[in-house]
């Protein structure tokens, strides 16, 4: 079994990837398509999201925790994965046949039937995918090598093919063609570890818990999705691009820390099922390791948002993008809630099997979304829908910290955030200062975020005391 070290290692280079290639094509193809057209695909890429939600259900969830159970016994390996994969074909053909009939019958589509063909395949490769089964194997370093390698094909044809604002539908046929490359040599390489054979017998604990999952993520979407769908219904694609742009740069950044919890999850899965003391102490022991990482960074991002957001805005998406400022600097302490809601759900109510709490908390962040959404999404559009996120996230987050406390014992880190913010907080009249006296504010930016990194690394290691920062640090200088 792999570190837990050299898995976050080569989960490190994929993030980075993460960062890179966006950077790379997001400036570009904002420029070249402009705010409307890059709102048309986020539209069109909400929409398919939905039905690719209906597709997956539960399996990037259940899937690694099952697959994470089958590890040394290949019978059962077989076995697992046959299940999965054959309740998971039976649900993405109801998704494609539903996204089909949506696509010629509801009129609103009519503008966007092009962009929506092109989707249906992007649906159907993104089932084929299965990077559940790789991750619960926890072989992160065949993920990384064939991400990055897919994704710089992906930058040159962007950089070769994308030239004018005609070219939209070429821009969404690349990124269709990263999931269809991605899902080919993924069962390529998977027919060398599993045997899968198509079955209707499926164990009725992997259906539930499929079915609860899927519908918790569909819950999910009602303030995450949702808001990009029906600010296009509601508003235009010009608000869509506003929102969907500040909302495509918060997730980059989050990318970071969801390095850390994707390559948790198979680990704590793995220590829960051996049901004894020790493993739950193992578990805790991770959990806690992952809330320190997320305090430590998490509010010199926020800082660094909400003072640079015009810059972060410019560098990124270039003029006619002014309208996602304000949603992002909104948006910012997604950092937090998301970071966190990511540590106690899927790191720890997800491992204990506790699917039905998992879909009554993200019932109610719905209820809220959908009802958040429609006050305030047609008087403020995009701001709106960022307002949204942020109250459907802290309901996850107060509901699903609730959970935790009871059947784990962890309490919220009430100390420990007032701690580091209080640690953090000069950065905030550093930021305030060095921009007030430089002149251009990129290159301001540019040299917080250098003093912002070097004063978490000296405060994480000398101040906080995080042994797992000082040991990383010590290897790296």
């Amino acid at each position: 079994m792999p570190s837990l070290k050299q898995n976050f290692i080569y989960n490190a280079i994929l993030t980075m990837s993460g960062y890179i290639f966006p950077l790379m094509v997001y400036p570009y193809v904002s420029r070249i398509l402009g705010v409307s057209n890059i709102g048309a695909c986020n539209f069109v890429d909400s929409i398919v999201e939905y039905f690719t939600i209906i597709s997956m259900m539960g399996m990037n969830t259940i899937g690694i925790r099952e697959i994470a159970k089958c590890k040394g016994d290949r019978k059962k390996l077989d076995r697992t994965f046959s299940q999965l994969f054959s309740l998971n074909t039976i649900s993405t053909l109801i998704a494609v046949v539903s996204l089909i009939l949506a696509t010629l019958l509801i009129s609103k589509f009519s503008d966007y039937k092009e962009l929506l063909y092109i989707g249906i395949g992007k649906l159907f490769f993104n089932y084929l995918l299965i990077n559940w089964f790789f991750q619960g194997l926890e072989n992160f370093k065949y993920i990384a090598i064939r991400t990055i390698l897919i994704k710089v094909l992906f930058v040159v044809s962007v950089f070769i093919f994308v030239g004018t604002q005609d070219d939209t539908k070429i821009y969404y046929f690349l990124i269709f063609l990263t999931f269809a490359g991605n899902a080919l040599v993924n069962l390529w390489y998977a027919k060398k570890i599993v045997t899968f054979r198509f079955t209707f017998h499926i164990s009725k604990s992997i259906i539930l818990s499929f079915i609860m999952l899927g519908v918790y993520w569909l819950m999910n979407s009602m303030y995450s999705t949702f808001n990009v769908a029906y600010l296009g219904f509601i508003a235009n694609d010009t608000e869509v691009g506003y929102y969907t742009t500040a909302n495509k740069l918060l997730l980059v950044i989050m990318t970071f820390f969801t390095t850390v919890t994707s390559v948790l999850v198979p680990r704590i899965s793995n220590v829960l099922s051996s049901n004894t003391k020790k493993g739950m102490m193992q578990a805790k022991e991770l959990i806690n390791k992952a809330i320190n990482a997320l305090l430590l960074f998490v509010i010199p991002l926020i800082i660094l948002v909400v003072y640079f957001s015009k810059s972060i805005i410019s560098i990124m998406a270039g003029t006619g993008y002014e309208g996602a400022i304000l949603p992002l600097q909104i948006m910012a302490p997604l950092f937090f809630l998301i970071g966190y809601d990511q540590i106690i759900v899927l790191q720890t109510l997800l491992p204990l099997n506790k699917d039905k709490i998992i879909l009554r908390n993200s019932s109610l962040a719905a209820a809220v979304g959908i009802t958040t959404n429609i006050l305030l999404v047609p008087k403020f559009g995009s701001i709106g829908s960022a307002m949204v996120l942020i109250l459907a996230e802290m309901v996850v987050l107060t509901t699903s910290q609730y959970s935790v406390k009871k059947y784990l014992g962890l309490s919220f880190p009430y100390v420990n955030l007032v701690k580091n913010a209080i640690i953090m907080s000069p950065l905030s009249l550093i930021c305030y200062g060095i921009k007030s006296i430089i002149y251009s504010e990129i290159f301001a930016f540019a040299l917080c975020c250098i003093l912002c990194i070097a004063y978490v690394l000296i405060a994480g290691v000398y101040i906080l005391k995080n042994k797992d920062l000082a040991s990383t640090v010590s290897k790296i200088f």
